[in-house]
């Protein structure tokens, strides 16, 4: 199966070792765009409000062929961030939701808590998989 594997920024670190597991479960692995540059929103930010819009705008473009094009699934990686729980943040709620559109699965490692767009998430119907990345099916 093909699965993009989402995550924050702050994630990325993790990111080759989840790979790795995935893919030796047979799995083929595809990856956020800008992985192959992890300062590129910050950059943009440098350049000015438009130029931070506009690579958002493209990011979203990537997603959209990527999820919901070129992957079967959507891996979720949200660990805690900024004293939340499960942590999902705004651009990962619009890849969860490219992927409930186009109809993949959708995983997501830890379980999201009631708050801010707990509902949306839960209505995308997610199997929360907790560390055990078999259960990617």
């Amino acid at each position: 199966m093909k699965v993009y594997v989402a995550a924050s920024s702050s994630f990325w670190d993790r990111l080759p070792g989840v790979k790795d597991r995935l893919e030796k479960l047979g799995h083929e692995v595809l990856l956020p765009s800008t992985m192959n540059d992890p300062d590129l929103e910050e950059k943009s930010w440098k350049e000015g409000k438009d130029a931070h819009a506009k690579l958002i705008r493209g990011l979203f473009e990537d997603s959209e062929e990527i999820i919901g094009k070129q992957s079967d699934a959507i891996y979720l990686m949200n660990w805690d961030k900024r004293g939340i729980s499960g942590y999902v943040g705004g651009a990962a709620l619009v890849e969860l939701y490219i992927a409930h559109r186009e109809h993949k699965k959708i995983f997501i490692e830890n379980d999201v808590f009631p708050g801010l767009m707990y509902d949306e998430i839960m209505g995308f119907g997610p199997t929360f998989v907790h560390g055990d990345l078999s259960k990617i099916v």
